[in-house]
């Protein structure tokens, strides 16, 4: 599995609007693409201009098919059109090591 994470400083005030364009216009282009599994905005508690977006891909070639599309880099780019001063920084992280929560068992009673 593959990982990108983009940490991203809005601009003062603007988080709702960010918000905004991620659930409406970039991730319903992003989670249609082959190879996409999940995606995460965490909004920062103690900062609130400060946020990161976590997706999770099959493989990095995945994320590279996507790339040569055009269509992620155009995503980010429309998202900083909207936010002239919004600061993207992305890093890519093979992921080696994932556990999730056991399943609860009903009570015998």
């Amino acid at each position: 599995m593959y990982a990108q994470v983009t940490s991203l400083q809005v601009p003062i005030n603007q988080m709702p609007l960010l918000r905004d364009l991620l659930e409406t216009r970039y991730l319903p282009i992003v989670r249609q693409r082959p190879g996409f599994k999940a995606g995460y905005f965490l909004e920062q508690c103690d900062d609130p201009d400060s946020a990161q977006l976590i997706l999770f891909w099959d493989d990095h070639a995945s994320v590279e098919a996507f790339n040569r599309t055009g269509m992620l880099q155009a995503s980010l780019h429309a998202l900083t059109a909207e936010l002239p001063h919004l600061i993207v920084h992305r890093e890519g992280y093979a992921v080696r090591v994932a556990v999730r929560s056991m399943p609860e068992v009903a009570a015998v009673g």
